[in-house]
């Protein structure tokens, strides 16, 4: 099997994870810097690899699920640090990895049929407002001239289009179940 150039790049985004994580657990606002960095490459590689696999004409089913993979892996290891250190409630980790799983059975069902369950766009603005918050979050530890306030809003926007974007894949794909 041969790994594209858009796939590569989607690792890139779980290697980053490592050093994201070491930053963002660490303490002092260079290390804040640091972490807020690292995170916004790591979703940049989210666009890119997609732009890269469709221009390529590379989309791959590998793909599909690694990029996937990929942005849990990221966003699920910025809600834990966040969590770790107290600044968001577990009910809102809980329900963003809950979904997370949910979606990824639903996913496992659909492909032992042979059927992909393609991003949706709902998911792929789910996954936009679930970064926009992590930054949001990382930003106010650099310099907090934003407010807590924001970082408020835009998690309650994330927990909507979280809930949202996992009753919209339940409903378009319900065939899954009568398979």
């Amino acid at each position: 099997m041969k790994i594209t150039l858009a796939t590569r790049l989607t690792f890139v985004r779980v290697f980053l994870v490592i050093p994201f994580m070491y930053a963002a657990l660490s303490d002092g606002k260079l290390m804040a810097g640091a972490a807020l960095f690292l995170f916004v490459v790591a979703s940049f590689t989210d666009y890119l690899d997609g732009k890269m696999a469709r221009v390529m004409h590379e989309v791959t089913t590998m793909g599909k699920f690694v990029d996937q993979l990929a942005d849990k892996v990221l966003i699920d290891a910025a809600l834990l640090v966040f969590l770790q250190h107290g600044e968001i409630a577990s009910w809102f980790v809980i329900t963003i990895i809950a979904r997370d799983i949910a979606v990824s059975g639903l996913r496992m069902i659909a492909a032992s049929n042979s059927n992909v369950i393609a991003a949706s766009w709902f998911a792929k603005l789910k996954t936009v407002s679930q970064m926009v918050f992590v930054v949001a979050v990382l930003l106010y530890h650099v310099t907090p001239v934003l407010g807590w306030t924001l970082n408020i809003v835009l998690m309650w926007i994330t927990f909507a289009m979280t809930i949202l974007s996992g009753f919209d894949y339940f409903l378009k794909n319900l065939e899954v179940f009568e398979e």
